[in-house]
């Protein structure tokens, strides 16, 4: 049975694309903040409470991830700051950057090896039309989804050789 694993899985596109995957028949991981979401989903999931961005609490879900992976959704993200640039706090940018970027690169870093072991993944990153157009007073969402696609590219590069694809999507307003 294939395997797949997504980031802030508990709701939202998240859960779509858990959902998704489960008609599909894979094996379905999901990790999320949100406890009392991971509550809530199908019981044929196997729920795990982290934080995306925090590379212990990550490092555990993979290592009970058992069986290897053959998809990674990294998914979690997170809104941000609505203020001009001038009127953004340093914190607030911190947080919506670790969430949106740094929780993909951990995902990544973990994923990677799996797949480049197995000769074979696929990697769908969420990014936004943010990513690619930018969006006024969001700066730091849209600095973040724009680092999404230039970590895809990096990884279409360095993990393409050994048969692991690397996608992002970019919606819109959801």
């Amino acid at each position: 049975m294939k395997r797949v694993l997504i980031t802030a899985g508990a709701s939202g596109i998240g859960f779509a694309m858990g959902e998704a995957f489960a008609a599909a028949g894979f094996r379905v991981s999901i990790t999320d903040v949100d406890e009392a979401a991971l509550d809530a989903a199908p019981g044929a999931w196997d729920c795990h409470i982290a934080d995306a961005a925090d590379e212990a609490q990550m490092a555990k879900v993979f290592s009970q991830l058992g069986g290897g992976l053959d998809v990674l959704c990294a998914n979690a993200g997170i809104a941000g700051p609505t203020a001009l640039i001038e009127d953004t706090g340093l914190e607030d940018w911190k947080n919506c950057v670790s969430v949106n970027l740094e929780g993909a690169f951990v995902a990544l870093k973990h994923a990677a090896p799996i797949m480049k072991a197995a000769k074979s993944g696929s990697v769908i990153l969420t990014s936004s039309t943010a990513g690619i157009y930018g969006y006024p007073n969001r700066a730091p969402y849209s600095a973040a989804k724009w680092g999404i696609i230039g970590l895809m590219k990096t990884l279409a590069m360095e993990a393409g050789p050994y048969g692991v694809r690397a996608n992002a999507i970019c919606p819109g307003a959801v």
